[in-house]
């Protein structure tokens, strides 16, 4: 006799779902993690971005007006 650990029943049915299942969960988490990489490497980019607009204005290339709009620009991501 297989009994319920063979494969006949529902034991190759419910493996295979399971294992599709756990695959499904694998490639999920690996989806989130590329997503948090690019907000991750989205946000460096900004604060660099920042970086130079604030180096800019300490060296007198931009007026106040200009660097408040600059930085909200960068802040908001407005276009």
């Amino acid at each position: 006799m297989m009994g319920w650990g063979g494969m006949g029943g529902f034991g190759g049915f419910f493996g295979l779902f399971n294992m599709l299942l756990f695959l499904a969960l694998l490639a999920f988490l690996v989806y989130l993690g590329f997503r948090a990489l690019e907000r991750w490497e989205g946000r460096k980019g900004k604060d660099e971005a920042l970086e130079a607009l604030r180096l800019r204005y300490a060296k007198g290339e931009l007026d106040e007006e200009t660097f408040k709009k600059l930085k909200r620009e960068l802040e908001g991501g407005e276009a």
